[in-house]
């Protein structure tokens, strides 16, 4: 009993004290020029300064501290900061474009929370190198997504004993509470040689929870955002494409050249509502999806970039993804509605589809949203989203006929509790209903987490319903008529001697059962991890259980047991690497697979990442599979990147290269050129393809 009480006390952490950390903000007449050049202006305020490790040593002063300013007139809002590095020689970054991962590079990080309403925010990101990063933040911290893409600068250099950043935020790229004094922040800065994460508010590991940001106070008459934003587009593609027979697609006579072009349409009434208006989207920033490719007879998961989609993303979220845009795929025009009533938040979106979208033609999609947000991140919504047909029945595919095909709809509910110590209780339940046979059916689900920097717990109980059906969201077939259980945790011991910095444990469990409660499958996944102080980290692994959920289609039971060693060398100033090696039965086949990757900095604008994995099944042929991405940074809004793939297995490779320009704020162009091959056919979507997206931001 005494090492369970122990073990309890060591997994939940320090309630906050209640002491407050407050940075003033200054109104200038004369802003910096932000080029990562220090300045004198800066020195107009009090930073933000203190901070403390959440890693190595909890708690502890930063080795090296940082200094943080406010600044701000009514075009944008400044952030300079002054990190302190006694060692610059060996200062890391790998993270060579815009929106890459930045956690592992030597960088800092501002989430603000503009709106004021605890459970929101935005993220801004940048590495040492400049390299940008920005997204948002929701459900007081527990989620972050890259789908938000605003414009905004920032530029940065090295000195002496420290290395600078300036950020600037036009208020025009952001939501905020134009009549608020002060809004919600948070500071974080990664030293990566040092293994030191620190941060500037909060008493306890979860610095990122928004209801416990400190203060940036000061701010007086904030501008009123323009209310117009209108960004055209024009794309063209050119496409010379082989017979495909595993897709039906016809091969091109020479060079096919599609033009395309549209617009977003953006007013804003004020600083709590907006209207959105997209005709035919850009889908430019579908086309440079980095391509991915699913092992497993699954859908994957995309992102959203389109702006139309992408403002205010988070306020339609929910556990279970009632909806999921990247379904609708070729747009004739759209019209979204959002706003926030003291701590209520609305929104509303339509969207009609073109007559040649291969699944809806014509239909008009739509979604209604309502929450109400509470002040420890506690918060209550409902949403409707569906389906409708104003074109032709669909003839073909798994929604044919009449009354089948006319409509989807879906109404839901989610909540969250927020509990002391950090811990966060959340549900959600749906139900749909179909016109004519089938699709009406219920989802629901619980979950418990504990969000902190350095542990993490998360349970969760499912229960999909076999006549659901989600036109509009994101509920893969294969988990209707399931239920599911599982838990997923990580632990972080910070050990600091003997060569070594921290240990660190993991694991996930998942059982997945049918209606009729016979078991589909079952899995554990057990990890532990070795941080030395050399960057040196050593990690071992197993994967175990079985799967049955093809029996019913003919397919054995599968059983899965692996285990693996991966050792890898943290980012470092020249770059990183990491080889891993595993065996085991996975699915009816004994395999040893071998893996590797390195990415290496040759000089600071060019940074080249190579992978290979070599998979041998006992009774099969060996496959190779690899990768090579090279990006060259000429400055921080123009750069070229060149990918080559390969995969033995499939007998495919792909080769594309990538220029991208941002002209002005919220005005980008790129030219790309993509070449396939496939002989088998399946993941072929055209030989030669060349795109050339050109888009321009007024604003007034």
């Amino acid at each position: 009993m005494r090492r369970v009480i122990t073990a309890l006390i060591t997994f939940v952490p320090l309630v906050a004290s209640g002491d407050e950390w407050v940075i003033r903000a200054v109104r200038v007449e004369t802003p910096p020029v932000v080029d990562g050049v220090w300045e004198d202006v800066w020195h107009q305020g009090t930073p933000a300064a203190g901070f403390r490790q959440f890693r190595p040593d909890f708690g502890e002063a930063a080795d090296a501290d940082t200094e943080v300013y406010f600044l701000y007139d009514d075009h944008a809002l400044y952030v300079g900061w002054i990190c302190r590095e006694p060692d610059v020689e060996h200062l890391a970054a790998s993270a060579g474009v815009h929106d890459m991962f930045l956690n592992n590079d030597d960088c800092v990080d501002l989430m603000i929370d503009t709106n004021n309403d605890s459970n929101t925010c935005y993220d801004f990101m940048v590495n040492y190198r400049g390299v940008r990063y920005e997204g948002t933040g929701y459900y007081d911290g527990t989620d972050w997504s890259s789908s938000w893409d605003g414009y905004w600068e920032a530029r940065t250099s090295v000195g002496d004993d420290a290395w600078y950043a300036e950020m600037a935020i036009p208020w025009a790229s952001i939501r905020y509470d134009r009549d608020a004094s002060s809004f919600g922040v948070q500071f974080t800065r990664y030293r990566i040689q040092n293994y030191e994460n620190t941060f500037w508010s909060g008493d306890d590991n979860h610095v990122s929870r928004i209801s416990t940001f400190g203060r940036v106070e000061g701010f007086e008459d904030l501008p009123q955002p323009r209310p117009f934003k209108f960004t055209p587009y024009a794309t063209a593609r050119a496409e010379d494409r082989n017979d495909t027979p595993g897709l039906s697609l016809e091969p091109t006579d020479g060079w096919e050249f599609t033009p395309r072009a549209g617009f977003d349409f953006q007013y804003r009434a004020g600083s709590a509502a907006s209207a959105l208006v997209t005709v035919l989207p850009d889908y430019a920033y579908i086309e440079a999806d980095p391509a991915q490719i699913s092992l497993e007879p699954t859908e994957i998961f995309l992102v959203e970039k389109r702006p139309f989609f992408a403002e205010n993303a988070e306020l339609f979220a929910t556990g279970f993804h009632m909806l999921y845009t990247r379904r609708l795929t070729e747009i004739a025009g759209g019209a979204k509605v959002l706003g926030r009533v003291g701590r209520f938040s609305y929104g509303a979106l339509d969207a009609a589809l073109k007559d040649d979208d291969p699944r809806y033609p014509r239909d008009n999609f739509y979604a209604v949203r309502a929450r109400a947000d509470f002040s420890d991140g506690s918060n209550v919504g409902v949403i409707g989203v569906g389906r409708r047909e104003l074109g032709d029945v669909v003839e073909d595919g798994p929604y044919a006929g009449g009354d089948d095909a006319r409509y989807n709809n879906v109404a839901a509910a989610d909540g969250r509790l927020a509990l002391p110590a950090g811990f966060n209780v959340s549900a959600d339940v749906a139900k749909s209903r179909t016109a004519g046979e089938g699709g009406d059916g219920h989802v629901y689900g619980g979950y418990v987490t504990y969000p902190g920097s350095t542990q993490f717990f998360y349970t969760w109980w499912r229960e999909f319903d076999d006549e659901f059906r989600d036109d509009a969201g994101f509920i893969p077939p294969e988990q209707l008529g399931t239920r599911e259980a599982g838990f997923s945790g990580l632990k972080e011991f910070q050990i600091n001697r003997g060569g070594l910095r921290a240990f660190v444990t993991s694991a996930r469990f998942e059982h997945d059962w049918n209606l009729a409660g016979e078991t589909l499958r079952n899995f554990f996944v057990p990890e532990v991890r070795l941080v030395g102080t050399n960057k040196l980290a050593l990690s071992v692994s197993s994967y175990g259980g079985r799967d049955l959920r093809y029996v019913r289609l003919g397919y054995p039971a599968y059983r899965v047991r692996t285990a693996g060693v991966t050792l890898q060398h943290e980012t470092a100033s020249w770059g990183s690497a990491r080889v891993s090696y595993w065996q085991g039965d996975y699915y009816g086949e004994y395999y040893h697979d071998y893996s590797g990757e390195v990415t290496l900095i040759p000089t600071p604008p060019l940074v080249l990442k190579c992978d290979a994995e070599v998979a041998a099944p006992r009774g099969g042929d060996r496959s190779v599979a690899g990768n090579v991405n090279a990006t060259y940074n000429f400055s921080e809004n123009l750069y070229a990147r060149l990918q080559v793939r390969a995969d033995s297995a499939a007998r495919a490779g792909l080769a594309s290269v990538l220029w991208g320009w941002t002209f002005r704020p919220g005005s980008t162009s790129y030219l790309a050129y993509e070449q396939r091959r496939d002989a088998t056919g399946h993941f072929l979507l055209a030989e030669q393809v060349v795109f050339l997206k050109v888009s321009y931001m007024l604003g007034f």
